[in-house]
C-alpha cells in the first residue's frame, strides 16, 4: 500500500537530492562521474524503496516520516551549501585555469553524497527492520533485477555504440555550462572516451557482493543495534565493501576524470568561461531559491 502522501514526499525528496546531482554537473561530471555516483545510488533501497517492495499502511507511514524528515534537513542545510560551492567555482573558473581546484571540487561533491546518504540511513535502516520474510524476499529479487537489466543494457550495445554514448554524454555535458566546444576540446573529450576503458563488469560483480552484504543484514534485522550499524556501512559507506577490482577500476576512472577536466580547464576561451560563471550562478541562485521554499 503506497498512500499519495508518501509519492508526494518521495518525488519531493528525490528533486532535493537532484540538487546534489547538479553540483557535480556543474563540475562537468554529469557524463561521466555521475557514472561514479550512480552505483551507491542504486545501491540504496532508500529512496527507491516504493518501487522495490510492497509496503503495508504503518511501513508506508514510516517511509513518509523518513522521507519529510530528511527532505526538512536536506533543504534546510544542504542547499545553501551547495549555493555557495558553486559561486566559489564560478569565482575559480573566472580567475583562470586551476586544475587542482577542479580536483578539490569534485571530491568535495563526493563528500556531499557521503552527508546525504549517513542522513538517510538510520530512517531507512528502520523501515528495513520492519520488513517482514517475504518483502525481504520481493526485495532482494528486485534489486538483482534491476542490477540484471542494467547489465544487459550495457551488454547489448556494441563497443562503438558504447565509446559514442561516452563521448556524447561527456559534451553535452561540457557544453551546458560552456556552450559549444572548439574543435580541439572536442578532440579531447574524444580522446578521453576513446582511452577510458568500463568497469561494468567490475560493477556487476561488486553489486552482487553487495546485494549478498545486504541480504545477511537483513537476516539479521531483528538484532537492534547491530543491524543498525551494519546498515549504515551498506548504505552509507558502500565503498568500504567494494571488490579489490571495482575500487581500482574507480580510482582509474577519477583520474581520468582529473586528468581531462585539467585539459579542458586550460582551454577554456575567455567567452566560455563567462558563460560557464554565468550559468553556475543562475543555478546557485535556483537552488538557494529552493532552499526558501517549504512544503
Amino acid at each position: 500500500m503506497h498512500p499519495a502522501a508518501t509519492h508526494s514526499s518521495a518525488r519531493a525528496t528525490l528533486r532535493l537530492l537532484r540538487a546534489a546531482a547538479a553540483c557535480c554537473v556543474a563540475l562537468w561530471l554529469a557524463g561521466c562521474g555521475m557514472s561514479l555516483l550512480y552505483p551507491r545510488l542504486d545501491s540504496i533501497v532508500a529512496y527507491y524503496i516504493e518501487d522495490l517492495v510492497t509496503l503495508d499502511a504503518s511501513q508506508s507511514r514510516q517511509l513518509e516520516h523518513t522521507l519529510a524528515a530528511d527532505l526538512a534537513w536536506h533543504r534546510d542545510s544542504e542547499l545553501h551549501r551547495y549555493a555557495d560551492f558553486l559561486r566559489g567555482l564560478a569565482s575559480s573558473i573566472e580567475g583562470g585555469p586551476d586544475s587542482a581546484a577542479w580536483t578539490q571540487a569534485s571530491r568535495q561533491t563526493e563528500q556531499y553524497w557521503r552527508d546525504i546518504f549517513a542522513q538517510a540511513a538510520p530512517g531507512y535502516a528502520a523501515v528495513a527492520a520492519t520488513l517482514s520474510d517475504a518483502q525481504v524476499a520481493e526485495l532482494l529479487a528486485n534489486l538483482e533485477k534491476r542490477d540484471e537489466e542494467r547489465w544487459r543494457e550495457f551488454a547489448d550495445r556494441t563497443p562503438e555504440e558504447r565509446l559514442g554514448q561516452r563521448e556524447k554524454s561527456m559534451r553535452r555535458a561540457v557544453e551546458r555550462f560552456t556552450g559549444k566546444l572548439t574543435d580541439g576540446q572536442r578532440a579531447l573529450v574524444r580522446d578521453y572516451a576513446m582511452r577510458t576503458r568500463t568497469f561494468m563488469p567490475e560493477w556487476r560483480e561488486n553489486r552482487r557482493v553487495w546485494r549478498q552484504a545486504l541480504a545477511e543484514a537483513l537476516a539479521d534485522r531483528r538484532s537492534g543495534p547491530p543491524f543498525a550499524a551494519r546498515m549504515q556501512q551498506l548504505i552509507a559507506e558502500p565503498d568500504t565493501l567494494w571488490t579489490q577490482q571495482y575500487r581500482a577500476a574507480i580510482e582509474g576512472r577519477r583520474e581520468e576524470i582529473d586528468a581531462l577536466l585539467a585539459e579542458l580547464d586550460g582551454s577554456l576561451t575567455p567567452g566560455q568561461r563567462g558563460t560557464a560563471r554565468k550559468q553556475m550562478l543562475a543555478l546557485a541562485d535556483e537552488l538557494q531559491e529552493l532552499a526558501r521554499k517549504r512544503g
